[in-house]
């Protein structure tokens, strides 16, 4: 299982947007990057894999996009 989650620090703590689906007792490997600092365009040159990245899939569930070739297709004319 692989996922990215962006949080934010209070209090010393990182709070999600939502609950994290992990299973009771799980080990997890923590990577903390600040967003503020510019380190998102980093990710890009790492050898993180392209589906792990926070934008893949973020119109997955858009009804009027079903087809994104014929969408490009009519965006440009």
């Amino acid at each position: 299982m692989s996922f990215v989650e962006r949080g934010e620090v209070r209090g010393g703590t990182i709070v999600f947007a939502r609950p994290l689906e992990l299973p009771e007792g799980a080990e997890v490997v923590v990577r903390i990057e600040s967003v503020n600092e510019g380190k998102a365009d980093a990710a890009l040159s790492e050898d993180v894999p392209f589906e792990e990245l926070p934008f893949f899939g973020m119109w997955a569930d858009r009804e009027d996009l079903e087809d994104g070739a014929a969408c490009v297709r009519k965006e440009r004319g």
